[in-house]
């Protein structure tokens, strides 16, 4: 697909501005959209790929050595460029403090950690990577439904995951530690035999 043909898939032409580009897209997809009528997605594919082409910048000036076009990179070109791998075999979890731990990999993997970890704990209820926080409904026997919130911050040599822990029923919420302690254990037991 070039930028003509992601142009006239979204009936715009081709030096739409960004704003035009964005309203026809989000009007377009409300109708296309798998959720809204059961379609396979192929459809609303198509537009993400034609919005997505039509929202980078326009191919750069040719190189002077070989003629060729020089593409500028965009976050989403280096976004799909760095797709995490498989996790490492071992890694290494600690307790920081009573609310935060600390997990032996960068942002994004041990973010990808905690979210497979946080099926163990409870049901995720909200996700966002872009600030990288999670959200998880806890249960437990004896204690009201729980909201553990879980957000992500890397530093130089690991990543720490801070840990907020919340009733969302009339009752006291159990202890922030026995909460984090089933993470933490979540978390080490993905390397465990």
């Amino acid at each position: 697909m070039n930028r003509s043909d992601a142009a006239k898939i979204l009936g715009l032409s081709e030096n739409a501005q960004p704003a035009e580009v964005r309203r026809r897209f989000r009007s377009r997809i409300r109708t296309e959209h798998p959720d809204v009528d059961g379609n396979d997605g192929t459809a609303a594919r198509v537009l993400i790929d034609a919005y997505r082409l039509l929202m980078e910048p326009s191919p750069g000036p040719d190189d002077e050595r070989t003629g060729t076009e020089v593409p500028h990179p965009t976050d989403r070109t280096r976004r799909r460029d760095a797709v995490p791998g498989p996790l490492p075999e071992a890694v290494n979890v600690e307790r920081l403090e009573g609310d935060t731990v600390a997990i032996g990999l960068p942002p994004d993997e041990a973010f990808r950690l905690i979210c497979d970890a946080a099926h163990d704990v409870g049901e995720i209820t909200y996700l966002d990577r872009s600030v990288p926080i999670i959200e998880v409904l806890c249960r437990f026997v004896g204690e009201p439904a729980t909201s553990l919130v879980i957000t992500v911050q890397g530093r130089a040599t690991h990543t720490e995951a801070f840990c907020t822990v919340e009733s969302i029923e009339a009752r006291a919420a159990p202890p922030v530690d026995a909460v984090v302690d089933l993470l933490e254990d979540a978390l080490a037991g993905r390397f465990r035999p």
